[in-house]
């Protein structure tokens, strides 16, 4: 087995291993394309995670006794013991939890499809390898400014990456939309860059036009479009931060948006509702709302009422952060 490329995140090192060079040079052309991971120059004779690559699926069958936690018409989530599979058409992977394996076989017409279906599919298998290492992952937009993090927290059609986009076109920087990582350090706990790309409702690019640039690659993600925000903002790209303040943002048919503060209790709560996995894997759910309590006790927790005024004029953002967002250094 040949070992085509090695990546990093976090201090946690990532191999892949292909016999089919072409094979193993597309799936590293998707890491690459998809998420924000170093590209290793060296090979490591030991590394944490193993993503090895196989073109004939009859070497992971499921087995009947797999008991299934997702079944949808693009993807299924079964799990035996310390093995998961997930399936998404003819194309598997087979994980072995207990050791950080991935074995799996990727079949052609996989590349024909959207580029966020490709990324979603080898996501989920490196968010179930990632976990043993104390990365985490949640449904969260990372945004900072002057050395002030925020997470907007929430799931598809939440506001969260309106929100978010709003905020970057104003100056923010930004970590990644959708799912970032959270990792346990000696100062706090930190969010990290993950997935590249944004989703974002065809509204805006009315009311935003560089959002619309022809130079920049888009794609439709159901009915919303994707595009690769660092060749729009790239200066305003940044790894991690130590988020202080969580915002859970909801929709509502009210005209005027508003944000209250809510309890640490109930912020913990929607934060565990926000957390990608965190009840499909008993044997280290403990350990993940440890960190998820540390999280929360850091930082203030708010719920954002998104009224039809920010749908109308999403940079009124700012206007309803003013009273938790501290004024910028002069």
């Amino acid at each position: 087995m040949s070992v085509l490329g090695s990546f990093s995140i976090s201090h946690t090192n990532l191999q892949v291993e292909c016999k089919d060079r072409r094979l193993g040079e597309r799936v590293i052309g998707a890491i690459e394309d998809c998420f924000f991971m170093t590209r290793n120059g060296s090979i490591s004779n030991s590394p944490d995670i193993t993503l090895r690559f196989e073109r004939e699926n009859s070497l992971f069958k499921v087995p009947e006794r797999a008991q299934v936690l997702c079944d949808s018409p693009s993807l299924r989530v079964l799990q035996d013991g310390d093995f998961c599979y997930l399936v998404r058409g003819n194309s598997i992977f087979k994980l072995n939890l207990a050791c950080s394996r991935g074995n799996g076989s990727i079949d052609p017409h996989f590349w024909e499809s959207p580029p966020k279906y490709q990324q979603e599919f080898l996501m989920l298998s490196l968010l179930w390898l990632f976990r043993n290492h104390g990365l985490y992952a949640l449904h969260a937009n990372g945004l900072v400014k002057d050395d002030f993090g925020i997470l907007f927290l929430g799931g598809s059609g939440s506001g969260k990456s309106t929100a978010a986009l709003s905020l970057i076109r104003q100056g923010w920087g930004y970590l990644s939309d959708d799912v970032n990582l959270i990792r346990h350090r000696s100062d706090g706990i930190e969010a990290l860059a993950f997935q590249k790309g944004f989703s974002f409702d065809p509204h805006l690019s009315v009311l935003y036009p560089d959002l619309d640039n022809p130079m920049v690659p888009h794609s439709l993600n159901g009915h919303k479009r994707f595009l690769d925000i660092n060749l729009l903002y790239p200066d305003g790209h940044l790894n991690s931060c130590f988020p202080r303040v969580l915002i859970f943002p909801k929709i509502v048919s009210q005209g005027k948006s508003h944000i209250s503060q809510i309890e640490k209790s109930k912020g913990l709560i929607m934060l565990i509702e926000n957390s990608g996995g965190i009840m499909l894997d008993k044997a280290i759910v403990a350990m993940q709302i440890e960190i998820l309590k540390l999280l929360v006790s850091q930082t203030d927790c708010y719920q954002l009422f998104a009224g039809r005024d920010l749908y109308e004029e999403p940079e009124k953002i700012t206007e309803v952060l003013s009273g938790i967002v501290p004024r910028p250094k002069e």
